[in-house]
């Protein structure tokens, strides 16, 4: 069963510069006659049971790296009463029910008094990052590694009075990665950038063709009620290519943001190797 998300499905929040900024958007906004419904706070859609069944293979091989902490019922139920509400989908209140049910990730916030921190995880598709790193972190201290994060941090105290005590909020994340796989934690072998170099110059392809274009949907349920928030990550991945040929204009775009990226950042992502040949690519379908 396939995970890839149908190219013109994708999310693309391309732009340049590039800057690592909060980018926050309401998911919920005051009616009007002529406004657009807001987006979703969950998305659901035909490959729900595949995700389902990779969720379960990560908790099956390596649980203790995807759980961590705990969380209360109430906090549960709070989730999938939410869930309910949106898709229609009823899931048992259960930790086990809505990791396997929801194909987000999920990580719970407590507001204590002096921040509020995660104190559960439910990660199975990590970017890159272990979950276990991040268990009992306030904001900062969770994009402390994060390069060129002076605006995310400047940013960060009123990002979680309003992300998680205020309104449901909505970002979008994007990666280039050389792996479509959903999960993605540093000690998992995957395909690495050198494997895809070398798999392109076996092949005589482009490196383009084995990149994958990796979109985090980040969105917030505040539950002030509790003192929690919740934290929800859709991971979406489709072919590079496929992506980029769903309108003309995107590999001019993506070799402008890509160009703009401070080389922290592109360190960061572990693209410094293969950055020039990338924007190479890009420029010539791009074309003059």
């Amino acid at each position: 069963m396939h995970t890839l998300t149908p190219a013109h499905l994708m999310p693309w929040t391309v732009a340049s510069p590039f800057r690592m900024r909060p980018g926050l958007s309401r998911l919920a906004h005051p009616a009007a006659p002529t406004a657009a419904p807001p987006p979703p706070l969950f998305l659901r859609d035909a490959q729900a049971p595949a995700y389902a069944a990779h969720k379960q293979a990560v908790l099956h091989a390596h649980r203790e790296r995807a759980w961590l902490g705990h969380t209360e019922p109430a906090v549960l139920q709070a989730i999938a009463t939410a869930y309910a509400a949106q898709t229609g989908v009823a899931l048992a209140p259960t930790a086990e029910a809505l990791t396997l049910g929801l194909q987000e990730d999920l990580v719970v916030l407590h507001d204590e008094p002096d921040a509020m921190r995660t104190r559960w995880l439910s990660v199975c598709f990590p970017s890159n990052w272990s979950p276990a790193d991040k268990l009992g972190l306030d904001f900062a201290a969770i994009h402390a590694p994060v390069a060129d994060n002076a605006l995310l941090q400047a940013g960060g105290k009123g990002i979680v009075d309003m992300a998680f005590r205020q309104a449901s909020m909505l970002r979008h994340v994007w990666l280039l990665t050389p792996s479509g796989d959903l999960p993605q934690h540093p000690e998992t072998r995957r395909t690495h950038w050198e494997d895809a170099v070398a798999q392109a110059d076996a092949t005589g392809q482009c490196l383009l063709d084995q990149v994958f274009f990796r979109v985090e949907r980040q969105t917030t349920l505040p539950l002030p009620a509790l003192q929690r928030g919740v934290f929800f990550i859709r991971v979406m991945v489709c072919p590079l290519r496929a992506a980029l040929q769903v309108a003309p204009e995107r590999a001019a775009e993506l070799h402008a943001a890509l160009a703009s990226m401070s080389d922290a950042v592109v360190a960061y992502r572990g693209m410094a190797g293969v950055r020039p040949r990338l924007l190479a690519e890009l420029a010539a379908l791009s074309g003059p």
